[in-house]
């Protein structure tokens, strides 16, 4: 079995590494996991991403003729940002949650990934099949270079079962919608702001860009079962000169969330055209669109995949009710799972874990205790059922 304590105290040693992405990265936390692995009895693997980043891989091995289960957890957190009231890499206990940055999104995960390991390796009784797991590097980057490392390292096998212990509130998240990311640049003509009709404001003409857009988002005829609807968010505006200059430029960064059957070129040249569109009625501006990072269109995992029947199974057992699908569960959230299945095809990779997606990315992340508890029977319940 797995240990609670033992999932707790890996989990606040993780939280008081700084692995901030962009900031310290993860050097010190794939340390940190290496040692924990080798203290295990395993012999962790470096898999090099890019100069000073590595995942590490692990495996306890099992029946070669069963499908592996692969386990992902990713190093990295987002920055710290501002109005905590909990100490940020303190890994305080309080109400039955631990706090801390990295807490639910996704040190919670990675410590229950590696505690089963230890669990198994300790154990006595080799698995069913194959348990893997990659701490990855750069999940919460654009390009996600650690999910596309994997994959391209020839690493994966057609019929690994993936599972991403990202926080979904310990719902199953089966679906994951599409994103794209894009940087748009609008460019007018500077003037004096009392003689403002002889520029052309490129402030004005991006707002107006990405209010059409909102509105043609919104309208858009595609609803999902799982996903719901398309969203666009201007997410990054800057723009300007002085007060008193009419703004020859502007940027703006543009999240796009798509559902079937959008692709991310489809949504791209979307904004493409709703962009012509509005700086074609202000002769002398002009614009350009970059995509910013990786495509991510959405995926769905197989109802009948190992991993999700194991997970309804386990689940099942330990609650006596149904694995909650969809929902308030962070489907609009991509993770490294969801690239896997992106980049090979796979419709065998899911996301399930503790901790939920409204308290990633917030001061005062925390993970619920109750949820290591609830996962970590979770966790080996699959695996002895395999």
């Amino acid at each position: 079995m797995i240990s609670l304590d033992s999932v707790i105290a890996d989990t606040s040693a993780l939280i008081g590494i700084d692995s901030q992405n962009p900031g310290p990265l993860e050097g010190k936390c794939a340390e940190w996991v290496g040692n924990r692995l080798t203290d295990a009895g395993l012999s962790p693997a470096r898999m090099p991403v890019a100069e000073g980043r590595d995942n590490v891989v692990a495996r306890v091995p099992g029946d070669p003729a069963a499908p592996r289960l692969v386990l992902l957890g990713h190093m990295d957190t987002v920055p710290v940002g501002e109005g905590w009231t909990h100490p940020p890499f303190g890994a305080a206990i309080a109400d039955g949650r631990l706090y801390g940055r990295g807490a639910c999104d996704m040190k919670a995960g990675l410590a229950l990934a590696i505690n089963l390991l230890d669990a198994l390796t300790t154990g006595g009784r080799p698995p069913r099949g194959d348990v893997v797991l990659v701490a990855t590097v750069d999940e919460e980057a654009p390009d996600m270079a650690g999910a596309h490392r994997l994959v391209e390292s020839g690493f994966l096998r057609p019929d690994d079962q993936v599972l991403a212990l990202e926080p979904t509130g310990m719902r199953l998240r089966i679906a994951q919608m599409g994103l794209r990311w894009l940087t748009l640049r609008v460019h007018g003509r500077m003037a004096h702001a009392g003689r403002a009709h002889l520029g052309i404001d490129a402030n004005h003409l991006t707002a107006k860009v990405v209010d059409r857009l909102k509105t043609v988002f919104a309208a858009l005829p595609y609803e999902d079962p799982v996903l719901g609807r398309p969203r666009f968010t201007c997410g990054v505006f800057r723009g300007g000169v002085a007060t008193n200059v009419v703004p020859p430029s502007c940027e703006a960064r543009l999240d796009v969330r798509i559902v079937p059957p959008m692709t991310p070129k489809q949504a791209q040249a979307l904004v493409e055209r709703v962009a012509a569109g509005v700086v074609a009625e202000h002769p002398g501006a002009r614009y350009e669109i970059e995509p910013l990072g990786a495509e991510r269109p959405p995926v769905r995992a197989a109802d009948d995949a190992p991993i999700v029947r194991g997970i309804r199974t386990a689940y099942q057992t330990h609650t006596g009710q149904p694995v909650p699908v969809g929902g308030a569960d962070g489907h609009e959230a991509y993770t490294d799972a969801s690239m896997v299945a992106a980049l090979t095809g796979s419709t065998s990779c899911t996301v399930f874990g503790p901790g939920a997606t409204d308290q990633a990315h917030t001061a005062d992340e925390y993970v619920p205790l109750a949820d290591l508890d609830l996962g970590a029977h979770i966790l080996w319940t699959l695996v002895e059922n395999w």
